[in-house]
Formats: C-alpha cells, structure tokens, sequence
C-alpha cells in the first residue's frame, strides 16, 4: 500500500496519481486538523452536541453484497440481516457503546438536518490537499460510523470516491483491486453463500491465489477507497472508535472503465433505468480518455527518442 503525506501532497498531483488511475493510498496527517480528532475521544461530547435522532444499529456481521447473491441465498440473508439490525436513538446507542465489549456498530450516521450528527457537522472537514470536495453521485458528503469491536466484510462502493477518515482508533484494512481475477474468484461466493469471510478454499479453490492489500489506519489517518475497489475493514481492539466517511464524486472516464467486472455490471444496470444517458456518455468518455492519454505517451516516447544525439 502506498503512503502519502497529506500535508506535503497537491490536489493535482493527488488526482493526477491516485484519482485518475483508480489507485488507493493511506493518507496519514489527513485529519488532524478537524476538531472531531480532538474533541470525539470522549462520548459525553458527542452526547451533548448531538441529536437523539433513530440510528441503525447492528451487533452481528452480515453480508454487504446479498444484493448479487442467488434468490434463494439472498432471501436467507435479508431476513438475517432485518434480524439483526434495529433502529434505536443515538443516545441509547451511545450509551450501550460505552459498556461492555461485544460487537455493535451503528453504520452511517448521518450529518444532515434532522440526522444525529447533525450539529457535528462542523467538527468535520475537507482533507489538507482537498479542503473541497465535488458534490458525490450518490453518497452523503459525511457520514460517520460508531462502533467497538467491529468487523464488516467484503464489499465495494458503486459510486464515488471515499477517504476513509479515522477519528478514534485504529483498523485494519484488506483491499482487493475490481479487476477480473478478482470477480471470477469472489463470484462463486457470492453467489452460492455471499459472506465474503472464512471462506471455505476446498469448495471454492479460486480464492487461493488472492493477494490482498494490508493497511492499518491509525487516529488522524484517512485511506483512500477509489470505486469499485474490494475492501474488508475489522477494529483493532474492542475500544470505541469512530470512523468519518468523506466522499466526492468518481471522474467520469473511472466510473465508465468497462474493463473492470463491476464496472460492466453496474453500467447494465443504469442502461435500464433513467441514469442511461449518463452511464453511455462515462463509457463513451472513458474510451476517449484511455485513447487520448496513450496518443500522449506515444507522442512523448517519440519526441524523447527525436532529441537523442
């Protein structure tokens, strides 16, 4: 895994690198600015300035790609997961996390009028080399996930570019790159279980041969999760930690790059809905703009080797 200095980093030469070419990267001094970094630690703060808004919370792991799973094997998971999961305030929440040391998580905590972290939202920011941030497609700009001793499975994002922003504690990150070995190794899986863990090699020996990304991402840390990329994140410990989700929107010619599995699947898909004029025109460009940037390289390579005595 790559590592960057968001304090010594531009925009350009971040997306010129990592954005452009769908390349993640851990990120470290991305955060230490925010007053969440500073002020978090501490769960009575968050009470205080928060509000008692529902949140989801969930005490088991569940599948995060039942969606793509057979009927059958889906059906099981969505009743395990409407089993598992329950809505409850936030300060009851916050209450249950700091006690005890079983698994509980309460995913994507909103900032937005009416959501829990509504009053936080200025506690969180930009990033040194990205104090603003495009619009994303489909993500909420922030979003922040609450837990202790956590651990969530195999998944991707459809859209949009992520920092992965630790607050409070530190965890441990595996990613695998949305290349076509990976899709035919994890399909089968997903097909026929659609847990992403513990998988049983004997039945499913493609997975053997996966290489999978290690990081760890510490307080004040943020790791770049570009589209479609693989990714399983568990907790280091069973303290309480905070994860801030910051998003931007995914360039046009990532989103539409049909070499990736998922790419070419979730395009399908938008073909046949309103957002179909949108996936063609991300295809088209991402063409155009893999065509013109070898066109570039291949006028580079011959003007180097014309001023050679």
């Amino acid at each position: 895994m790559e590592v960057i200095d968001a304090l010594t980093i531009s925009r350009e030469d971040f997306v010129r690198r990592y954005v452009n070419h769908n390349r993640p990267c851990l990120i470290k001094n991305a955060v230490l600015h925010w007053p969440a970094f500073h002020k978090w630690k501490q769960l009575d703060y968050i009470k205080d300035h928060s509000l008692n808004s529902a949140v989801v919370v969930r005490s088991k792991v569940i599948s995060e790609v039942m969606a793509w799973s057979n009927p059958d094997v889906k059906a099981a998971l969505v009743e395990y997961s409407n089993e598992v999961h329950s809505d409850i305030p936030f300060h009851d929440f916050l209450d249950s996390l700091g006690a005890g040391d079983h698994p509980l998580v309460a995913d994507s905590c909103g900032f937005e009028e009416g959501e829990a972290l509504e009053l936080l939202r200025h506690d969180v920011a930009g990033l040194p080399f990205m104090p603003e941030l495009s619009t994303p497609l489909y993500y909420p700009p922030y979003r922040s996930f609450l837990y202790r001793n956590s651990y969530t499975d195999w998944h991707f994002h459809s859209a949009d570019e992520t920092f992965m922003s630790q607050v409070v504690g530190a965890k441990e990150v595996l990613l695998l790159p949305p290349d076509e070995a990976t899709w035919q190794a994890l399909r089968p899986v997903i097909e026929e279980v659609g847990y992403l863990y513990d998988i049983d090699t004997q039945r499913f020996p493609g997975t053997r041969n996966l290489c999978a990304l290690r990081t760890v991402v510490e307080p004040g840390d943020a790791l770049y999760v570009p589209v479609y990329w693989w990714h399983a994140v568990q907790s280091i410990d069973d303290a309480v930690g905070v994860t801030v989700a910051v998003t931007f929107r995914t360039p046009l010619h990532v989103i539409g790059d049909i070499r990736s599995p998922i790419a070419r699947r979730m395009l399908r898909t938008h073909l046949r809905s309103r957002q179909a004029p949108l996936a063609i025109l991300a295809v088209l460009y991402s063409l155009a703009f893999r065509l013109g940037r070898r066109l570039v390289g291949i006028v580079m390579t011959q003007t180097r080797q014309g001023m050679r005595p």
